[in-house]
């Protein structure tokens, strides 16, 4: 850690701490009076955002399958004992697609019946690009990669950035959040980007920073009543000592601003979600409880005063070096239950198409098998789903899957055709990022032809 003493160290704490100190103090439970008449006038133009982090880099090969004889005659070839049959897929049928036929895996049941909707779209061949990509380019080693690409957590970090060919403090979803907050959120007491999963980088903005969560809601600051063995007098009393401001040494008046933020937005929001209850049933799952606590944040807006919330939900286990058969199909049964049941919880709530959800992961997974399961990959298909989704389609070009196609970077590892750069600028758009500003939340659109690849209306 750097010494405070430091000039550039301490102006950077200062800043950092100046923007939680800024949602400290305020009387937040007192005002959610005022809060609540404010959100009631935002049911029109409520926006959220929900990222689903596949954490591990998901195989895209299994996911959507192509069945048509040829196409399915070279996956098969190409995964060897990876390959699934037929019989355990389920048929698609896109609209407008004349390409081979596609079928999703089994476990996917609940997603498929939102696709045949037209609520949920897959997107083909997503990955991190510095700029497009051509198998000539890759092999002749005139093309600018990724950082350490087919790493999971450098390959993570771009992901979460859009910056896969430099480093970055900040995240694409924490810039779309510097640029809307002011604008649709005034009066609210917690942050616009909230997080059910920890850290992450791709909600970090500059003036953004992630409230995070639990599956049962706002972080309590146990400390208020057991050092004093939950004395109420001993409670109160610390509690005057970690929220008021004083003018001693800088780390204690910005650790009593964060104490006193942290006090106060525990309050707001336990107030907030106090007041929703959910008709829908979740799955028990953890990514299940994550959705559903998402579903319950969405239903507290009112009380929030937000129009606009990011979120962010992770599902780890996806690195299937060994045992992808089984244990992908039991993931995505996992994620397809929790999907569907969120899906459906928006619906009952009258915002699903105020919501959209989509998934990301660190990269897709090579087609070749390695004896037990798959090597890291590069590009992936991707959900997106809600009802401002022009669903039942298929976005991108879908790759030919087998080993030596146009497509491969070696052991059927995708070249991505559709970057990460075009997926996000069309979400920051959807949500309220006007066109000028897509370079803040993306700099490196201007590379690519497709700022908005037209699944959202």
């Amino acid at each position: 850690m750097k010494n405070l003493n430091d000039s550039s160290s301490r102006r950077n704490f200062l800043r950092q701490a100046s923007k939680l100190g800024a949602l400290a103090g305020a009387p937040f439970a007192a005002n959610l009076l005022a809060m609540g008449a404010a959100g009631a006038q935002q049911a029109s133009d409520y926006k959220a955002l929900v990222c689903i982090y596949l954490s591990g880099g998901n195989d895209q090969s299994n996911t959507i399958v192509p069945i048509s004889a040829a196409e399915y005659d070279l996956y098969a070839k190409g995964r060897g004992s990876l390959a699934l049959p037929i019989s355990a897929l389920q048929q698609i049928s896109p609209t407008g697609w004349t390409g081979p036929t596609l079928a999703m895996h089994g476990s996917l049941s609940g997603l498929k019946s939102v696709f045949d909707q037209g609520k949920l779209a897959v997107l083909a061949n997503v990955g991190t690009l510095c700029a497009p990509t051509t198998q000539a380019q890759y092999k002749n080693g005139s093309a600018t990669l990724p950082f350490q690409l087919f790493s999971h957590s450098d390959q993570a970090g771009a992901w979460q950035t859009g910056l896969p060919d430099r480093a970055s403090s900040t995240g694409w979803m924490g810039r779309i959040g510097d640029l809307t907050n002011s604008a649709f959120n005034t009066g609210s007491g917690v942050s616009i980007a909230m997080s059910v999963a920890g850290n992450n980088l791709t909600q970090v903005g500059n003036d953004t920073i992630q409230y995070q969560v639990t599956t049962n809601g706002a972080v309590k600051v146990n400390a208020l009543g057991g050092l004093f063995n939950y004395s109420a007098a001993g409670a109160t009393a610390l509690r005057r000592l970690m929220t008021e401001q004083r003018t001693g040494t800088l780390m204690e008046g910005e650790l009593n601003k964060v104490s006193s933020r942290a006090i106060a937005t525990e309050s707001l929001v336990t107030t907030a979600l106090s007041g929703v209850s959910l008709s829908t049933p979740f799955p028990t799952t953890d990514i299940g409880k994550q959705l559903q606590m998402v579903a319950r944040l969405i239903g507290a807006r009112g009380g929030l005063a937000q129009k606009r919330q990011i979120f962010y939900v992770q599902m780890g286990g996806y690195d299937f070096h060994a045992d992808l058969v089984n244990g992908q199909a039991a993931k995505l049964k996992d994620l397809s239950d929790a999907m569907t049941a969120f899906y459906q919880a928006t619906v009952a709530m009258g915002v699903s198409g105020n919501v959209t959800s989509f998934t990301a992961s660190d990269f897709g997974r090579a087609l070749q098998s390695n004896g037990q399961g798959a090597d890291h990959g590069w590009g992936g298909h991707h959900f997106v789903m809600g009802d401002a989704v022009l669903g039942n389609r298929i976005y991108g070009r879908f790759p030919t899957v087998s080993l030596g196609s146009p497509d491969d970077a070696g052991q059927g590892r995708l070249i991505p055709t559709t970057s990460v750069d075009e997926y996000a600028a069309t979400l920051a758009s959807w949500f309220g990022v006007p066109a000028s500003d897509l370079s803040t939340v993306v700099p490196n659109i201007g590379r690519f032809s497709k700022p908005n690849l037209g699944f959202l209306a």
